[in-house]
């Protein structure tokens, strides 16, 4: 299981407060998971804090993480509206229901029938490949985790920052398989446990060992820099100064 070693890495790297989320699409729950009822937001401290977390149509404690999730069908009718109720004159997100219908409609898709179970483990933890890891980071961390996949991949990052929080740290990224840079939705960050300087980097496992492949490599990582000799060179012709890095 590379997962373990990955997790250990990157966490000593980085100095992470907790641990890298491993998130699994699966048919069943692995042993050890709860069974309890928790909100998708709420399930991320609790996985980072070292908890195994068991979400599913029946556990998950909010009807709107459930349906972004794919545990359940897109909410219809008088509970459909229910819900544009809350967004619009609850939680005052959106100015109009047009508003909300709006930012759904240029959003990817939901992960509608993809699983039965959403499990969320600390990484070290997960008993079976992740589909997706997910980091609860500040900002440098977080440079420092898309430096080290672009010095894999050189691939720009296409951050999706719409919506609630488990769409866009899990369901944006299970979707189109892009990695994710995420602020949350304002409501889930008054939940306890969260900073104010937190933020997500979701990445799909295909991409994360490039990730850890690079800590050795880049400077993002543990390498040292240097400057070579024709670039100093060059340096010296533009500026007639050296560089001093």
């Amino acid at each position: 299981m590379e997962w373990v070693n990955y997790a250990e890495k990157i966490r000593g790297v980085l100095q992470l407060k907790g641990s890298p989320i491993a998130v699994t699409f699966a048919s069943k729950a692995p042993s050890g998971a709860s069974a309890a009822r928790f909100r998708v937001c709420d399930a991320f401290i609790k996985a980072r804090d070292g908890k195994i977390i068991d979400l599913t149509r029946e556990t998950s404690s909010c009807p709107g993480g459930t349906q972004y999730l794919g545990l359940m069908e897109p909410l219809t009718g008088e509970r459909s509206a229910a819900l544009n109720d809350f967004l619009v004159y609850g939680e005052k997100l959106f100015c109009s229901y047009a508003t909300f219908h709006r930012m759904k409609s240029l959003s990817p898709k939901l992960a509608t029938g993809c699983a039965d179970h959403v499990i969320m483990a600390p990484l070290e933890k997960a008993g079976s490949r992740p589909d997706l890891v997910v980091l609860i980071c500040n900002a440098e961390q977080a440079c420092r985790l898309l430096t080290l996949d672009g010095y894999d991949t050189g691939l720009p990052v296409r951050p999706y920052m719409a919506g609630a929080t488990c769409y866009q740290a899990i369901t944006y990224s299970i979707v189109t398989g892009e990695l994710n840079v995420s602020m949350m939705d304002y409501t889930s960050r008054k939940i306890r446990g969260y900073k104010p300087n937190d933020l997500f980097v979701s990445v799909p496992y295909h991409r994360f060992h490039g990730i850890v492949r690079s800590i050795p490599l880049c400077t993002a990582g543990t390498a040292k820099m240097e400057v070579p000799a024709s670039f100093r060179a060059a340096m010296r012709q533009i500026s007639g100064d050296d560089v001093d890095l």
